[in-house]
């Protein structure tokens, strides 16, 4: 496996990404205290919200390997 380095703008656009899945994902929470939210709405919110986040700080992402 490859890891493959990221543009400025992608870098960026995945910040924005992550902010607002975390967002959601505690809005989610919000929500369920009131109304009844499955949880795995919220986790799966939660891990995209984590996954955009690592890709903006690391500027890599993994890539398997073309083969010819």
């Amino acid at each position: 496996m490859k890891w493959a380095p990221v543009a400025p703008a992608i870098r960026l656009v995945s910040l924005v990404l992550g902010a607002g899945s975390f967002g959601v994902a505690w809005r989610l929470t919000v929500m369920g205290r009131i109304d009844d939210v499955p949880p795995p709405f919220i986790v799966v919110a939660g891990l995209a919200g984590l996954a955009f986040t690592c890709v903006a700080l690391v500027g890599r992402y993994p890539a398997s390997k073309r083969q010819a």
